[in-house]
């Protein structure tokens, strides 16, 4: 094991991180990450394998393999601290569909790779911890099958900046000594750093964070960040393919305002306009789907070919039913959708939406698009405004559409 690893491998056992209790983390379901790649899987009748590289505490893993029993989950990681908590975790709730291992990533020496490979690998919060970041992410690559997905999170430059003043200030203050020694001047420095370089950012909450966060932020034995430009280079030097970002809307033009500012960015290319959008956005981290080159992004939506997929719900959407209770029983009022990204949710003014929104909210099993038509029209929608609706749903990532394999 490397100094650098070693280093790392110290700081996550004695501050195991993340704090928390399981959650079910944004972009983790298997069959949805899947769906982005144009290349399916070749057997159906194997389940889904998912590495989970770097669990941690099992914070993610923990809630994703509960929410997803027929996914089977390997989480690995160097922290012997946490591992064992996952491992306790897991027997306490009785999951048969998680494998636990001690494996060093800069390596993955020991672990135990289905056949064919991953078919999804997350990887949260680790690559921009390693001692070589494009060895870590060829390892992982080595591994993932030829129609997998890795789900990615690593820090942003730009959105960073004020915390990496903080922490350049503390390197200056107290470059040298323990954690425990660390903790309070730098403590004071933040709480300092509110009322400065932190002001109105999205880090005014750093002195506030529990000890396990805080040096996680500011303390880190190693860190390096992204922004779109040399994350288009670490894709290029590992041969990988980037195929969306895990929250599209934060990289849309429609956070500028309608007139020259949206029509001169509409012109850029995608890898320009994301350049620009960096730069004008408070984005902390670079989110990410990625695949091998030869798996390309999938398809747009075919309205001629809509019996040829099947549609699902995407379980990452919350469905709001507003209603009123009457003497004569309860009457819906509105129904609406949110997404992660969303800060309010979303109403559908058409009519034909709000049917179409109704008809999904209740679905937990894939279906073909001409049920969907077909249930439309029992509530007098005709066939085209009943697909342009389908068309809707999944442009608004209500709906997605799961490989057939993976049904």
């Amino acid at each position: 094991m490397d100094a650098i690893t070693q280093a790392i491998r110290e700081q996550y056992e004695l501050y195991p991180y993340p704090a928390g209790e399981p959650v079910q983390r944004v972009g983790t379901d298997a069959r949805l990450l899947l769906n982005y790649g144009q290349t399916p899987r070749a057997d159906g009748s194997k389940p889904i394998q998912v590495l989970d590289a770097g669990c941690g505490r099992g914070v993610g893993l923990i809630g994703c393999a509960t929410l997803q029993p027929d996914v089977q989950f390997t989480g690995i990681d160097i922290n012997r601290t946490a591992l064992k908590e996952v491992q306790e975790q897991v027997a306490a709730r009785n999951l048969q569909n998680v494998t636990i291992q001690e494996v060093n990533l800069m390596t993955l020496e020991g672990l135990e790779v289905p056949e064919g490979g991953f078919d999804v690998i997350y990887s949260s919060g680790v690559l921009h911890h390693l001692s070589d970041p494009v060895l870590g992410l060829e390892k992982l690559k080595s591994v993932l099958a030829p129609h997998g997905v890795i789900s990615l999170m690593v820090y942003a430059t730009f959105g960073r900046q004020p915390l990496y003043r903080l922490i350049n200030a503390t390197k200056i203050l107290v470059p040298d000594g323990s954690f425990e020694e660390q903790i309070p001047p730098t403590r004071e420095l933040a709480e300092f750093c509110k009322d400065t370089v932190l002001k109105e950012t999205p880090w005014d909450h750093v002195p506030g964070t529990n000890d396990v966060e805080f040096v996680d932020l500011c303390l880190n034995a190693n860190e390096v960040s992204y922004s779109v430009e040399t994350m288009w280079d670490l894709l290029a030097k590992t041969q990988m393919r980037f195929l969306r970002w895990s929250i599209p809307s934060q990289w849309s033009t429609d956070i500028l305002p309608e007139g020259t500012l949206r029509e001169l960015a509409l012109k850029l290319d995608d890898y320009n306009r994301y350049k620009l959008i960096e730069q004008i956005s408070w984005l902390p981290s670079l989110e990410l789907v990625i695949g091998h080159v030869e798996n390309e992004p999938r398809e747009t939506f075919d309205a001629n070919a809509i019996n040829n997929n099947a549609y699902a719900v995407n379980p990452e959407i919350s469905f709001i039913l507003e209603s009123k209770n009457h003497r004569s029983g309860k009457r819906p009022e509105s129904l609406m959708f949110k997404r992660p990204s969303d800060e309010e949710p979303v109403i559908c003014a058409d009519i034909n939406q709000l049917i179409g929104l109704s008809i999904v909210s209740e679905q937990t099993e894939p279906f073909t698009g001409d049920a969907f038509v077909e249930v439309m029209a029992q509530d007098g929608v005709p066939r085209e405004p009943a697909i342009k609706v389908l068309e809707y749903l999944l442009d608004q990532e209500v709906l997605f559409r799961p490989h057939l394999t993976d049904l």
